[in-house]
């Protein structure tokens, strides 16, 4: 399989469908959208570390620095102005709205130093998204804020996207760790299903694209974080969609491997209304 399919500009929706959920990841240059957000992120940074973003983990102790982080994870989720640009970049490589849910940007920060992770600050193990989501329309979107290199970036196990691999799925349970968030004891679950063999070291591929870029790819496919350049901290943007019209042409990933016990649709809501994805989704 192919690691990355470079699209030059906008495809249909059903084009997008076809190709992401078939296992091809795909990478649209420079879209004018995220050149935006890319400034207005690094805006929001410097003002919330008071300084590069990039070397404030070396300025702050730990506790200090995940203060910070999660702080600016909140403004990032609440702040139109990011928002509005990362709807706009999905219109702009084809992406239909009017039939498109999202799961609400998210900003990930992977430390350079172990001593700063936290939950959800961190490399994220070897995992696929359709694992806790149980939705085979899944395609996750994502774009690095500042430059990455090899080793600090998202990596891919291309020749497992239709394989079966061990993992946790079957004893994860959104409905658990949405119980265990309330009573406020979620450190003590999962965030999500991981892999749970050991893969040969070769079969990763590490995905380079620059700020201003978006990322593609199913759900299905098997990913996660590699962190062994620790020059600096990786900011990127994120966000999966979940599209009706692939849902009724029938498009969908594989499921080889996935066994949580129940499908999420409630993940995900409509780009434009917010109404909530409620429909029954076919794996």
């Amino acid at each position: 399989m192919s690691l990355a399919t470079l699209t030059l500009g906008p495809r249909d929706s059903l084009a997008i469908g076809r190709a992401a959920l078939g296992g091809a990841l795909l990478v649209w240059r420079r879209l004018p959208a995220l050149v935006s957000l890319c400034a207005r992120a690094d805006a929001l940074l410097r003002t919330g570390f008071e300084g590069d973003p990039l070397t404030a983990e070396q300025r702050f102790a730990p506790d200090e620095y995940l203060k910070r982080v999660r702080r600016l994870r909140a403004i990032f989720r609440a702040d139109e102005v990011i928002n509005v640009a990362f709807k706009r970049a999905l219109t702009e490589t084809g992406l239909g709205a009017g039939d498109c849910y999202w799961d609400p940007l998210q900003l990930r920060v992977v430390p350079a130093q172990g001593s700063h992770h936290g939950r959800r600050i961190m490399p994220l193990p070897a995992h696929r998204d359709n694992w806790g989501s149980n939705i085979g329309q899944q395609i996750n979107w994502w774009s690095p804020l500042y430059p990455v290199s090899e080793g600090r970036t998202i990596l891919f196990y291309p020749a497992y996207f239709d394989r079966p691999v061990a993992n946790s799925s079957a004893e994860w349970d959104f409905d658990t760790l949405k119980r265990l968030m309330s009573e406020g004891k979620a450190e003590q679950y999962p965030v999500l299903p991981v892999l749970t063999e050991t893969l040969p070291a070769d079969a990763a591929e590490a995905v380079v694209i620059e700020p201003g870029d978006m990322l593609a790819f199913s759900g299905q496919h098997l990913h996660g974080s590699i962190a062994t350049d620790t020059s600096a901290t990786r900011f990127s943007v994120e966000s999966r969609t979940v599209s009706l019209a692939h849902v009724s042409t029938g498009l969908t990933a594989p499921n080889v491997d996935g066994r949580a016990p129940r499908v999420v649709p409630d993940w995900f809501e409509h780009v434009v209304s917010g109404e909530r994805l409620t429909l029954a989704i076919t794996k």
